[in-house]
């Protein structure tokens, strides 16, 4: 069985987090943050822009679908 990474996950690789974590405290970007914390927000803004998702509810479904 070959195990391989998607593109997606390829793509997340090069944004290290704990880099990405460090840059978020430095500039304070998840202290008026309710819901999604930067991250996350990354995350789905990438998908939305490689999926060409129209809507909330495709990269919802999409997201889902990728993780089974």
């Amino acid at each position: 069985m070959i195990k391989g990474s998607s593109l997606f996950s390829q793509l997340l690789q090069h944004f290290p987090r704990t880099e990405f974590a460090q840059l978020v405290a430095k500039h304070k970007a998840e202290r008026c943050s309710k819901g999604f914390t930067c991250w996350t927000q990354l995350v789905s803004m990438l998908f939305c822009h490689m999926a060409h998702a129209d809507s909330l509810r495709e990269i919802c479904g999409g997201l889902a679908c990728c993780l089974g």
